[in-house]
């Protein structure tokens, strides 16, 4: 009985061994990882606007997935999708502009990268169709703008209104006209092909009518806008004749426009006869009646206007408009920012210089702007202090500074520019100073910095040698302090780098502008730690950029009960045997209770094993323990 017992133990203990073997498997090549897929997001050429929910597919072995878009420049990274979000992300379209972009998915895990999904190319369209313009064919009497402005045309039965539309979208598609004189109405204007224009006739226009024509524009992401023109029927009225005019067609800064003569060549052609005329900008939808005598004066507005004259005979009927175009600016020129090269006390020779400035209107008149310069000793006023004047450099928006500023006296000094910037309406103004430092032209830098182990198995066989290159761009004649640090890398703001090691590089250390340390550091402990090398911490040496002084290195310190299991190797079923009988006789003897404290006690023992890190220099020194 008892080795029927020892037997059926031993059978139950040879096919737990066995079904071990696999999971050891597992555990020794780790967890598949693929690359993430796209469960949803943009198609293929579809056009998208608004939110574009991105759901990750395929993220077994996945840690996060990183999600990059590309703009036809490069691939920028958007956002880690982790399970944390259960994989979706709802990405804003508005936070780019209009375009062709392509999204990708790249998968991360404890191990790296796991691989990339290319997703579908598709456009961005958030923005209504703009700059909508829509023209009605030469009007006889009017702009058809509004209802009070109607355009009213002379046409046969058989005759044509032309209608043409543009508008700004990166993805038009159609337009649609309608309420036009019938009998019928146009059809759309697209998509596909679009002829941006409606030349409409019927062979059946009546002889009188209104009509309020709508025009509207549709992108592929479905927005629209619209426009409505009024037009009329009606018979011809009369011609207004040729003024006189204050302001030529050249820009100009005047508020009031003075005109005279308008019956000055005026016909009816045989109409009721003319009964007055009738003037406006046409930036205001009003018309002004000026009486029969056809004089007065027009308050101008900015921009480019069109001056626009008509006569009205005694039934009503308005003629044919016509225009006189009038460039008017009342503002001076705004100045931006400058263009200025980086000021070290290295310069030598004439260094450029460039205003960028605008004018909206008429224009900057480079033969009268002009750039003046100095310098001031802190970077604040409208006046340099230390030249007491400004100096003229030449006209335009661009100048080339004198070649005999001595650059190697004005470390800490301020280059002050201005500019005196005029128009072609002849508006003016001066633009406010801006100060610009001349920095020290030596600048210290971490050419290379190194870590031969990434991950180390904690202990005192921990080695870590660090490889570093410190550059400067010239030879530098000082001692030069340099200094190892280290810091948990989950660290919080409450915990400081601690300095392992301070060396004071002697004076010919740089003298060919580059020395190589290395150093060695010891991972006693497990965790993740961050490396520095800071090159003049007490920023004793005055330097071009005190940015690129330091050098970061991460290592890892691992587990030394980590256990690396050998893939390839496979008990024979000999071995499994013994192993199998010699652990069903050791379970009759161990009870459960006693097994689960020897393992919290081997825990414990682990758990109070003692951490310390060294370092040592390239020369063999070495560190306090930490």
């Amino acid at each position: 009985m008892l080795m029927r017992r020892v037997a059926v133990t031993v059978a139950i203990a040879s096919l737990f061994i066995l079904s071990l073997v696999p999971l050891t498997e597992v555990s020794a090549t780790g967890a598949k990882s693929n690359a993430p897929t796209f469960g949803t997001g943009p198609s293929e050429g579809e056009v998208v606007s608004g939110i574009v929910t991105i759901v990750v597919s395929t993220t077994s072995g996945l840690d996060a997935a990183s999600l990059d878009l590309n703009d036809g420049n490069g691939w920028v990274e958007v956002t880690n999708i982790t399970s944390s979000s259960s994989w979706i992300y709802n990405w804003d379209s508005s936070t780019v502009s209009d375009g062709n972009y392509q999204l990708r998915l790249e998968g991360w895990n404890s191990g790296g990268a796991t691989g990339i999904t290319n997703g579908a190319n598709f456009t961005v369209d958030n923005t209504d169709p703009s700059n909508l313009a829509f023209v009605i064919g030469n009007p006889d009497y009017g702009t058809g703008i509004s209802l009070a402005n109607r355009a009213w045309y002379s046409l046969p039965s058989d005759g044509t209104l032309s209608f043409t539309w543009n508008a700004s979208d990166a993805n038009l598609d159609h337009a649609t006209l309608t309420n036009v004189p019938g009998p019928g109405s146009p059809s759309n204007d697209g998509p596909g092909f679009l002829a941006y224009r409606w030349d409409w006739t019927t062979g059946g226009f009546p002889s009188q009518g209104t009509w309020n024509s709508q025009l509207t524009v549709y992108d592929s992401g479905g927005s629209s806008t619209s426009a409505t023109r009024y037009i009329g029927i009606d018979t011809v009225g009369p011609t207004v004749g040729t003024p006189s005019l204050s302001i030529s067609s050249d820009w100009n800064n005047a508020y009031t426009l003075i005109f005279s003569n308008l019956f000055n060549g005026a016909s009816d052609n045989g109409g009721s006869g003319i009964n007055g005329y009738e003037i406006r900008d046409s930036a205001d939808s009003t018309w002004t009646a000026v009486g029969f005598g056809g004089s007065g004066s027009l308050s101008l507005q900015e921009g480019v206007r069109q001056i626009q004259f008509r006569a009205v005979d005694n039934v009503g009927n308005r003629g044919e408009a016509i225009n006189y175009t009038l460039q008017i600016d009342h503002n001076a020129p705004v100045a931006g920012g400058w263009i200025v090269p980086e000021l070290t006390t290295a310069l030598s020779g004439g260094i450029d210089i460039e205003v960028q400035a605008s004018d909206a209107l008429s224009g900057i008149n480079l033969t009268h702007t002009k750039i003046q310069y100095g310098f001031d000793s802190d970077g604040i006023g409208q006046t340099p202090d230390i030249t007491s004047s400004w100096v003229d450099v030449g006209f335009g928006l661009s100048a080339t500074l004198s070649t005999s500023i001595d650059w190697s006296t004005k470390e800490g000094q301020f280059l002050s520019l201005r500019a005196v910037m005029v128009d072609d309406a002849g508006n003016s103004d001066t633009s406010a100073t801006q100060h610009f430092v001349v920095f020290p032209s030596f600048d210290f830098s971490w050419d290379s910095a190194s870590v031969n182990r990434l991950v180390v198995r904690a202990g005192s066989d921990g080695e870590v040698i660090i490889t570093s290159i410190l550059v400067s761009n010239e030879a530098y004649p000082g001692n030069v302090i340099v200094r190892l640090q280290t810091a948990p890398a989950d660290r919080n703001s409450d915990v400081s780098w601690t300095t392992l090691e301070t060396r004071t590089l002697p004076p010919i250390a740089l003298y060919d502008m580059q020395e190589e340390l290395s150093w060695t550091v010891n991972i006693l402990n497990q965790g993740e730690y961050d490396i520095r090398l800071t090159v003049d911490p007490d920023d004793a040496v005055s330097e071009r950029d005190e940015a690129n002084n330091d050098a970061y290195m991460v290592v890892q310190g691992a587990s030394q009960n980590m256990v690396g299991a050998v893939p390839s190797f496979s008990p024979s079923l000999m071995v499994v045997a013994l192993a199998g009988i010699w652990l069903g006789y050791w379970l009759t003897r161990k009870k459960g209770e006693e097994i689960h404290s020897s393992a919290q006690e081997t825990d414990s023992s682990s758990a109070n094993s003692i951490i310390s890190v060294t370092a040592s220099s390239s020369s063999g020194s070495t560190c306090d323990d930490l």
